[in-house]
């Protein structure tokens, strides 16, 4: 009988031990790239994990073709690709999904590595979630950042636009809980955006640095009068899947 009874005791653990933690699909592979297999882990700028981020492989040859993996509690994350006849090459993005003032908002995911990959080769891609920055490490000036952008919209009759200063001063914690800072920006030369803001709730004002004179804001397209100050959230694009906010202004002397 304790021969049996330890022969069953020694089957249980190793049943335990070849377990995997929640939403990862089989053993870990020490960092290394497996056939079939896409693995990594995805942290917050403090280098804390992140759980229940999506990741998703996207094949470069075939519209709409997807798998899609995980993260568990460590911000670890596995999952496998078919790999079939013909299955192609496939890249992998990542988003993260936060309450907050009772919407959900989606965000994505920097990556370092953007590297087109075989499924049969499989890939190791990790994730920093934050705030500001580029959303890869191979994009350029040309590419929309991980921070919301404000559309700004002057009265050109009564404005100068090169004299123009806008304030955010974020009401609360950010999207992420984390605490944020004072902005206070120009706005650049040919263009109507401020670009990467943490996203958040602020309070928005604007003044004419030169003078010194304040100036009204309004949402565009509100039909609410300009004030001093507006507070708001930044909005996400329309668009499915888009992890891009977006937030348009128009600004005005008072009684405009």
């Amino acid at each position: 009988m304790k021969t049996v009874y330890y022969l069953l005791l020694l089957v249980a653990l190793l049943s335990s031990a070849a377990c995997t933690k929640p939403g990862i699909d089989g053993p870990s592979t020490g960092g290394k790239p497996q056939e079939g297999i896409v693995s990594g882990r995805v942290v917050d700028s403090q280098g804390k994990p992140v759980a229940n981020a999506v990741i998703v492989a996207s094949n470069t040859d075939y519209y709409n073709k997807t798998s899609t993996g995980y993260t568990d509690a460590s911000g670890n994350y596995r999952f496998k690709l078919p790999t079939g006849i013909a299955e192609g090459s496939y890249t992998v993005s990542g988003t993260v999904t936060l309450k907050y003032h009772n919407k959900n908002f989606e965000m994505g995911l920097y990556q370092e590595d953007t590297r087109v990959f075989s499924a049969y080769d499989g890939a190791v891609r990790n994730f920093v979630f934050r705030l500001t920055g580029k959303r890869a490490a191979d994009d350029d000036e040309t590419s929309r950042p991980l921070g919301a952008r404000l559309e700004v919209h002057p009265n050109f009759n009564k404005i100068d636009s090169e004299n123009l200063e806008i304030t955010l001063e974020p009401v609360g914690p950010l999207v992420d809980g984390s605490t944020g800072k004072k902005l206070v920006a120009m706005m650049p030369q040919r263009s109507d955006y401020i670009e990467d803001i943490p996203v958040g709730m602020y309070k928005i004002s604007a003044r004419d640095k030169v003078s010194g004179q304040k100036l009204g804001v309004a949402i565009l397209g509100s039909s609410k009068a300009h004030e001093s100050s507006l507070t708001t959230l930044f909005e996400k694009d329309q668009i499915v899947g888009s992890t891009l906010y977006d937030l348009a202004i128009t600004v005005d002397t008072f009684g405009d």
